[in-house]
């Protein structure tokens, strides 16, 4: 980038600039009104004085004072001219000169340029009164060089003064512009500083509570947001790299095993440790790529969906399934909903999966339909949830047995996936303690109508 590129791309150069160009045009359109106001005031007084100076000839006529001495009036910035009838110049204060009329009938002539003469004049011609007999039209002329010096000096005033006021004002917007926007550079420089190595840094708050600190704390917030995400990214690659290395590890132990001692490990025993340990790798890879997909926020397709037999389906697949526990869906009735009847069996299926590892004896389902919302309740009579632990639940890879979940298949993902899943269809997922002293885990969702 060339220096003129960079000059013209700085905000300070634009303000200044604009801002100079600005007050130029209008100074400048200001001093050229002035200047014709002022001109046409001194010409108004001009044509005034003549006309005042008309009258008063008139009135040494009418009392018996001779054209001759009427005309005569010792000044040289006054003309005087006196006309009979037929247009001849009876008196005048300067014969040499003023020997043709300068106006042969009533009325004003702004300037006029007398032959032998220096200055020019603004002419004002009035007809005398009866008793100024032989004249018939007074002529006067003032000279307009004072008016004219008087313009002249205004305008190179203004001349000057204009561009020292504009310079004066760039120079105060360019001062000012840049403490104004010295914060800002400091902020660039800083955040220029900022790499991932070194995120916990934040930008300096400038003093004051006006645009510039605002910006730094949002600047700040916003650095603060990355930061937790870039935490939770590294959380979650180090979780899921220990989770799909312990499936991987039990594959490579037991297969290292049957090498070494094959009469220990049959090839029967083997491929069911490889396919149930594949079973974990396949499910734990499905369960994080859902998870990858859902918070990509993509638009999801939604239909109505009847929850009530998504529930009773998925409750039919575990009996079928040979569920250890009792399932209870007496409490279960009409609700539909909108969403996605794959991603909402999955909340069901990962939900009954859940209460079915946790529960002593009996696991209860209940749906029904109340307002704007479907909720569906999920109950066990495990051990329950602490409270402290009911928000880190939903969590990914939080287990609250860790032992006895890895061994039963649990990923600790099944919750994070219920909870993505409802909260991109516009829903919400509790949980708290059951009626039988286990968990319960409320899930709201909008009806079909919403």
């Amino acid at each position: 980038m060339t220096l003129l590129s960079r000059a013209t791309s700085s905000v300070r150069v634009r303000v200044t600039v604009v801002a100079s160009l600005f007050v130029l045009v209008v100074t400048a359109v200001g001093s050229v009104v002035v200047v014709l106001v002022i001109g046409h005031s001194l010409s108004q007084g001009l044509i005034d004085s003549a006309g005042q100076d008309a009258a008063a000839i008139d009135a040494q006529l009418g009392r018996g004072v001779t054209p001759a001495a009427a005309a005569t009036t010792g000044r040289n910035d006054v003309l005087v001219q006196l006309i009979d009838n037929s247009g001849a110049v009876v008196a005048s204060d300067q014969p040499a000169q003023l020997e043709e009329p300068l106006r042969t009938t009533a009325g004003v002539t702004g300037t006029v340029v007398v032959p032998g003469l220096v200055d020019t004049y603004t002419v004002v011609a009035r007809r005398a009164s009866a008793s100024s007999q032989p004249v018939a039209l007074i002529v006067v002329g003032r000279s307009t060089e004072q008016r004219d010096n008087t313009r002249a000096e205004m305008a190179r005033a203004l001349g000057i003064a204009v561009p020292l006021v504009v310079l004066a004002l760039g120079v105060i917007v360019w001062i000012s512009v840049g403490r104004a926007l010295r914060p800002v550079e400091v902020m660039r420089e800083q955040a220029d500083q900022i790499t991932a190595t070194h995120l916990p840094d934040r930008l300096a708050v400038p003093a004051g509570s006006d645009e510039i600190p605002r910006l730094a704390h949002t600047l700040n917030e916003m650095l603060d947001r990355i930061d937790d995400g870039q935490r939770l990214q590294r959380q979650f690659v180090s979780d899921a790299s220990h989770e799909l290395r312990s499936p991987l590890a039990v594959i490579r132990q037991t297969a290292e095993v049957a090498r070494a001692h094959p009469d220990r490990i049959g090839v029967d025993q083997l491929a069911d440790d490889v396919l149930h340990e594949g079973g974990r790798l396949e499910a734990l890879v499905g369960a994080l790529l859902l998870l990858a997909r859902l918070e990509g926020h993509p638009a999801l397709h939604t239909e109505p969906v009847d929850l009530d037999d998504i529930v009773l389906v998925e409750v039919a697949r575990l009996r079928d399934a040979g569920a250890r526990v009792a399932l209870d869906v007496s409490a279960v009735s009409a609700g539909q909903t909108r969403g996605s009847a794959v991603l909402l069996g999955q909340v069901v299926s990962n939900l009954l999966a859940n209460a079915v590892r946790h529960a002593s004896t009996t696991v209860r389902v209940g749906l029904h339909q109340t307002g704007q919302h479907v909720e569906l309740l999920v109950d066990d009579d495990g051990a329950g949830v602490p409270p402290e632990k009911q928000d880190a639940i939903f969590e990914r890879f939080v287990r609250l047995d860790e032992a006895r979940t890895r061994d039963e298949g649990g990923s600790g993902l099944g919750l994070a996936i219920v909870r993505s899943i409802v909260l991109a269809v516009g829903g919400s997922v509790t949980v708290g303690t059951a009626p039988q002293g286990g968990a319960r885990f409320t899930v709201l969702l909008p009806t079909e109508a919403d």
